[in-house]
């Protein structure tokens, strides 16, 4: 027999994928665990119980996506989208929907994959199947939605154009201006939807003109309306039509860089740029060629590939469904229509998740959904490498459908990165870079999470729960001081009867400061009926953080340890502000016999020990928290028998 001991000082690797069970010899083996659910890793290397979920209120059942848009540090709204509509909630009273908009274009099929950008008050959405829309906030209790247009002037409409016919195809006018003019093409160029879009023509002595066009009479004759007189009535080869139409598609994306409103492929173009006037977000205009002119561009590869996201960093940076490119430019090369250029840089693809900056690089999420990485730029090399955050940890990422990111700042040293999955659960990936320490937890709840958005810092989930046998979507927020998840905290006077009118006959956890009153069900009005009475309460659903950890391997005279029966002797466990938790099935007591129990219990910092038995050929010890109530856990020693 051997006496082992083990001291996992940290867990800032993470949950670890069961492939790495054998890699004893690992850094992230020593500062990883078996399995992290419903704690937040800490910058020191400790792991936490996570914030729990305040209720804030009830939604339809239906999908939503949804998106921050914040005005300033003062007025900032959460924006969901869902089947033909846009509620408005403002954050400075999120228990009310401040607005709903009714009627709107995107429908069931296409939440989830509308991309938006805001620029001032003003924020455009983008989706290959609806024209682009602006969001614009008219008041500070007002928005409204409208048709984003291009400028126009005097017939002629600035936007994108591109010739979609064949290269041989031309145009031969009937006349040189005005309106009723008839228009052939010398092959199959025009269906009836062509009805009012618009025609970009270059005549013979280069002369640039608008067609609106008016009639359709066949796939080769429209009749137009031209903005200006043609210098004559010879073939034209130099046209295309408008690129955004209900017959080509509209922008997949959007994005703004360096003072430009960029669009990013459509159905029909799905490689192209599409970019705007320095400071005029609606002049698509390419005419002079200055160096303010609008830019388009195709990315130019060996197989065409879609443009799925793009993200103004340090760079213009392009992610495809095969590559992921940059723009570069600098103070001697700024974007132009004579300087642009191109790069490619890896090859992973992306999936239609838009990508998230975080922590020094841009997160995204690769086509096969098997992988998150990171495009981060290499000033030593002076290109982007595409590395994997989710190698340690492939197995608790799952079909990720949401992703968010929380910044460090003065109040937080650590930043989080947050998915929602097909699954229902939360995988949340703590990064501190530049102290090189990264791991991922999972997050659970009584439900499945559906959404999640930043705003202002907050982190608001949409939550799809089984309440009362009936089906309930709630918005809810993460918050530090909340130990239950759709919680609420009440006061008052000294009471018995607590009443959370969203939980009806549901079995509910009661919490007064740092007293655990024990685990209730309410009744049909929601009702909590407590054994004493209480000035304030949180009551909410329960959620059970658990810590296990990984087995203690070492090299022993005759080998190493792995596949040995082990018991585990004893287990030390680093305690930091904490109350009431378990390890390894038994209670840990926090509270000596000299203590005043009259008094509300103080969460407490020490080490306390906790002896178990039995063999197996696991050695693993779990650390749970079955009460509402705070729990800080730095590090576990573990003696093993072997």
């Amino acid at each position: 027999m051997a006496l082992l001991r083990q001291f996992t000082t940290n867990f800032s690797s993470g949950e670890l994928t069961p492939l790495l069970s054998s890699r004893v010899d690992a850094d992230a083996y020593r500062n990883g665990a078996y399995r992290l659910r419903n704690v937040r890793l800490k910058a020191q290397g400790g792991c936490t119980r996570r914030p729990g979920l305040k209720y804030l209120q009830t939604l339809t059942t239906e999908a939503f996506q949804t998106e921050a848009y914040v005005y300033d540090e003062d007025e900032a709204y959460l924006l969901l989208f869902s089947n033909t509509k846009l509620v408005i909630v403002d954050i400075s009273n999120p228990t009310a929907v401040l607005q709903t908009i009714t009627s709107m274009a995107w429908q069931t099929a296409q939440i989830g994959s509308l991309v938006v950008s805001q620029s001032g008050d003003t924020m455009f959405v983008t989706h290959p199947s609806i024209t682009t829309k602006k969001i614009t906030r008219t008041s500070s209790t007002n928005f409204s939605v409208t048709d984003y247009v291009f400028d126009s002037s005097a017939g002629m409409s600035f936007q994108p154009y591109y010739k979609f016919a064949g290269s041989a195809i031309t145009v031969t006018p009937g006349g040189t201006s005005g309106s009723g003019v008839s228009l052939t093409a010398s092959g199959n160029a025009f269906q009836s939807a062509h009805n009012g879009t618009y025609l970009r023509l270059v005549d013979s002595a280069g002369t640039v003109r608008h067609g609106l066009i008016t009639g359709f009479t066949s796939a080769t004759v429209v009749t137009i309306t031209l903005s200006g007189a043609l210098a004559n009535t010879n073939a034209i080869t130099n046209w295309g039509e408008q690129a955004f139409s209900s017959i080509r598609g509209y922008a997949r994306t959007v994005t703004f860089h360096d003072q430009r409103l960029i669009f990013g492929g459509s159905r029909d173009l799905p490689n192209f740029l599409f970019m705007s006037k320095i400071g005029e977000f609606t002049n698509f205009d390419i005419a002079d060629g200055a160096d303010d002119s609008s830019i388009q561009i195709q990315i130019a590869e060996n197989q065409v590939s879609e443009i799925k996201g793009l993200m103004s960093f340090r760079y213009l940076t392009i992610f495809t469904s095969e590559q992921e490119l940059y723009v570069p430019t600098s103070e001697n090369k700024p974007l132009t229509p004579s300087t642009i250029t191109v790069k490619k840089q890896t090859s992973f693809g992306s999936g239609t998740v838009p990508p998230k900056e975080f922590d020094g690089a841009i997160t995204f999420l690769t086509k096969s959904k098997g992988a998150i990485r990171e495009f981060i730029f290499s000033d030593l090399s002076q290109a982007y490498n595409s590395d994997s955050i989710t190698l340690l940890s492939e197995h608790i990422i799952g079909t990720p459908l949401d992703i968010e990111a929380q910044r460090e700042s003065s109040d937080q040293m650590e930043g989080y990165l947050y998915l929602v999955n097909s699954e229902g659960y939360m995988p949340v990936f703590m990064s501190i870079r530049k102290e090189k320490v990264q791991g991922w937890v999972r997050y659970e709840t009584n439900g499945s999470f559906k959404n999640i958005t930043n705003v202002n810092r907050q982190i608001y989930t949409v939550v799809q729960r089984t309440i009362n046998n009936a089906t309930v979507t709630s918005l809810e927020l993460f918050q530090n001081d909340h130990y239950t998840d759709m919680a609420k905290q009440l006061s008052g006077s000294s009471s018995t009867t607590w009443t959370v009118s969203h939980l009806p006959n549901t079995l509910v956890q009661v919490r007064s400061g740092n007293y655990s009153l024990g685990t209730f069900t309410t009744n049909g009005s929601g009702v909590v009926t407590l054994d004493q009475a209480v000035t304030s309460v949180e009551i909410g659903l329960a959620y059970t953080p658990e810590i296990t950890t990984l087995p203690p391997e070492m090299q022993l005279p005759d080998g190493v340890s792995v596949g040995q029966k082990r018991r585990i002797v004893r287990a030390v466990l680093d305690l930091v502000s904490t109350l009431n938790v378990k390890a390894g099935g038994t209670r840990i007591l926090l509270r000596n016999v000299t203590d005043d129990f009259s008094q509300e219990p103080t969460a407490l910092t020490q080490r306390k020990e906790v002896y178990l038995l039995g063999w197996s050929k696991e050695g693993r010890v779990t650390i749970t928290q079955e009460e509402p109530l705070p729990m800080t856990l730095n590090g576990v020693l573990l003696e093993v028998e072997v």
